[in-house]
């Protein structure tokens, strides 16, 4: 279970990184109730893209334990 895990972490970002090439200079980061978004610098999401990953495996060795 722990090296499939792993392997999907691994093929996760290398997607990630793949896309930062193909998407453009600012994507949307979220919008508000009236409709106006946020925008961020594409590289920004690799930055945001391991913290899933981090919580998981923090949460996953805590309760193997």
């Amino acid at each position: 279970m722990k090296k499939k895990c792993i392997i999907i972490t691994v093929v996760t970002f290398v997607v990630l990184v793949a896309l930062t090439f193909i998407l453009p200079q600012e994507i949307p980061l979220h919008f508000g109730v009236s409709g106006s978004g946020s925008v961020v610098n594409k590289y920004c999401i690799l930055l945001f893209a391991p913290v899933p990953a981090i919580l998981y495996w923090a949460i996953a060795k805590k309760y193997k334990n």
